[in-house]
């Protein structure tokens, strides 16, 4: 997932992006949860052949548990993310795969259904929707259509486990519930902010979420194969209150008879309220200056899938029509690599603000997700400028603004050397305090 081929694609986003097309040719990894740069989900596209037994992994290439299950008038699929064969459990047969700028839908046939799996991470590009570009969920909606307008009675389950932790089993899973939402959440309560174990934060929480308003929907926690039992058995969960580290944190949803078409939605999250050091003060996600704890921000997003959807389609569009728009020659090809660059972009960056500063401006700190991790790496800004001459100038200011603060201080304090900072440290979480900034110096 090489970021700095973006320099290529970037000459890009002359794009702001309207009408349609998703690409379907094969990339190297699809992306699936890319919104920052440790809630960042993809899948290498060798699995692609079957995607049953496929198995996400984070950008560097950490295996990732997130199975997808449909049962269809009582016959249980997987759908993803299932690699053993499990009795009872029959794997749908995959049909095909396409993306968009924010999109990545894979088509499966599951018996007398045809299913869709899109994976759905916003790209808010404005400066009047940072706040809701720094969110840290992404979606996971999955629809199914009945072949031959047959009655079908269809329920859906999705899961995930303390893979996405980094900390094997060391994070508590507590199940919650708002009055929209029901929720799982993977914290360690004896955490060490600002740290990380190849790339992925070892601190913070994960989010694993669903819907419950005009919803029917259960969920649970246990080993896997009591909780596929329970799925296949009877299509719902037996709610549970306690739960180990190592358990599935399991969510489903009955959609009832189905006829025509019908879909439910799944959020996945990863929240640090620690989310940077920078200069010896802790900074945290913009979003909290609206959405301050966990189930408000939960609650917001689910419930803005609507809105985040239709946006997303007149900006995918937008992102196509203009690419395509460079070449009559080139111009569909040049296409698909800005539409598989764009979520790679964003996925790559965080706004936050000081956490006792909610209300200031944010800043935007930049992690490069395929080599040693610094960050704001001044080459790597260059690379990506043409995204954000395109999309929204402002977050260029945003990103050269915390190197040119920590080169304004005095050399006693800061940067110590007569050339330009290269960037301003190693690992988004692991800012230090005035030293250790910078360790690879630009002398050009």
């Amino acid at each position: 997932m090489a970021f700095r081929f973006l320099g290529l694609i970037a000459v890009l986003l002359l794009t702001q992006i309207l009408s349609g097309n998703a690409a379907n040719v094969s990339i190297p990894s699809y992306p699936l949860a890319v919104k920052n740069p440790y809630l960042s989900a993809w899948l290498p596209s060798n699995q692609l052949s079957n995607l049953a037994t496929a198995e996400p992994q984070f950008w560097n290439g950490q295996n990732l548990t997130w199975p997808i299950l449909a049962r269809i008038n009582g016959k249980t699929y997987s759908l993803l993310g299932v690699p053993s064969a499990i009795p009872g459990i029959t794997p749908a047969l995959t049909l095909g795969a396409s993306y968009s700028a924010t999109h990545t839908v894979f088509q499966m046939l599951a018996g007398p259904a045809a299913i869709s799996l899109d994976f759905f991470s916003p790209v808010f590009p404005a400066s009047t929707d940072y706040a809701r570009q720094s969110v840290p969920l992404s979606y996971l909606t999955v629809s199914v259509t009945s072949s031959n307008h047959q009655s079908l009675r269809v329920q859906v389950l999705s899961a995930i486990d303390q893979t996405w932790t980094a900390q094997n089993g060391a994070s508590a899973l507590a199940p919650n519930t708002t009055s929209r939402s029901s929720y799982f959440t993977f914290q360690n309560p004896h955490e060490t902010p600002f740290t990380e174990n190849g790339d992925m934060a070892t601190y913070g929480t994960v989010l694993f979420a669903t819907h419950t308003v005009g919803a029917n929907a259960s969920s649970t926690c246990g080993v896997p194969s009591t909780v596929f039992n329970q799925f296949m058995q009877s299509g719902a969960l037996a709610t549970k209150q306690t739960c180990g580290g190592h358990d599935l944190a399991a969510l489903s949803q009955d959609l009832g008879t189905v006829t025509g078409t019908s879909n439910t939605t799944f959020a996945v999250g990863f929240d640090r309220t620690k989310a940077i050091n920078y200069l010896g003060k802790t900074q945290t996600g913009y979003y909290r200056s609206r959405w301050p704890t966990i189930p408000n921000v939960i609650d917001f997003f689910l419930g803005d899938y609507s809105s985040a959807t239709a946006y997303s389609w007149t900006f995918d569009s937008t992102v196509r029509s203009r690419a395509e728009a460079v070449s009559d020659d080139f111009g569909e090809q040049y296409a698909d690599i800005i539409e598989a660059s764009v979520r790679q972009t964003f996925g790559a960056m965080e706004l936050t603000v000081p956490i006792d500063q909610l209300s200031a401006e944010p800043q935007v700190f930049l992690k490069e997700i395929s080599s040693d991790g610094n960050v704001n790496t001044v080459d790597v800004i260059f690379q990506s400028w043409p995204v954000f001459v395109s999309l929204n100038p402002e977050y260029i200011r945003l990103l050269l603004q915390p190197l040119l603060s920590y080169s304004a201080l005095p050399k006693s304090q800061g940067w110590p050397q007569p050339w330009f900072i290269h960037d301003i440290g190693v690992g988004m979480s692991m800012l230090p305090a005035h030293s250790g900034y910078g360790t690879h110096a630009d002398k050009t």
